[in-house]
């Protein structure tokens, strides 16, 4: 056997330069090899990159989002309801002491001795309405005929200097509130126990405050 020189090469041994081995006929050609490692290290990052993100924009989204504490809720149903009148509250500058007030725009009367309102009840006004101002009562039958013509019981009278006679009484023979009066008639008209009350709570001089 001769020995190899220089000019052989053993067998099977690939020249520099030689063009790559041909692909298999049966598995095709062979894919480039491609690091595992990198590219899921690349995935992670896109991963964590977008969840981060999110969170950013959750973050945002909250702060400029207009909120409703309970407590302003709270609070603003609290004022509400203080700032809304009571319909039956007496009126503001209806005099002092021992007196009856009267609004014939809000069909009540006040029972108030000082500070203290120790009665109010709802009325029908009459046809005619007296002036805002303060009268003495003057007064007090217990069973009478009103203007309109109707039988009236615990009449108390005021304002001695009007032409019409104007009073607090109850329709006789009616329970509960009467009906709106006809005719000309100064008469405020309530019901029968509400009248009883007035009666006895009015004395002679007692103040008529109308508001």
């Amino acid at each position: 056997m001769s020995p190899m020189g220089r000019g052989t090469r053993a067998a099977g041994a690939r020249k520099h330069g030689a063009a790559p081995a041909a692909p298999d006929p049966v598995r095709g050609p062979r894919p480039a090899r491609k690091s595992g490692r990198g590219a899921t290290f690349s995935v992670l990052m896109m991963t964590i990159a977008a969840l981060a993100g999110v969170g950013i924009l959750a973050a945002q989204a909250e702060a400029t989002a207009p909120h409703a504490s309970a407590n302003s809720a709270a609070k603003v149903s609290a004022t509400s309801t203080n700032a809304a009148p009571q319909a039956d509250a007496l009126p503001a500058n209806s005099g002092s002491g021992t007196r009856i007030v009267y609004s014939p725009s809000l069909h009540r009367v006040w029972l108030v001795q000082g500070s203290t309102v120790s009665r109010t009840m709802q009325v029908v006004p009459g046809t005619v309405t007296p002036p805002a101002g303060t009268y003495p009562v003057y007064a007090k039958s217990p069973g009478s005929t009103g203007g309109d013509g109707v039988s009236v019981v615990y009449l108390v009278r005021f304002d001695s200097s009007s032409s019409t006679v104007f009073g607090f009484d109850a329709e006789a023979g009616l329970i509960g509130m009467p009906p709106a009066p006809k005719g000309h008639t100064g008469g405020v008209r309530m019901e029968q126990t509400d009248a009883q009350v007035l009666y006895q709570f009015a004395a002679v001089g007692t103040d008529v405050v109308v508001v």
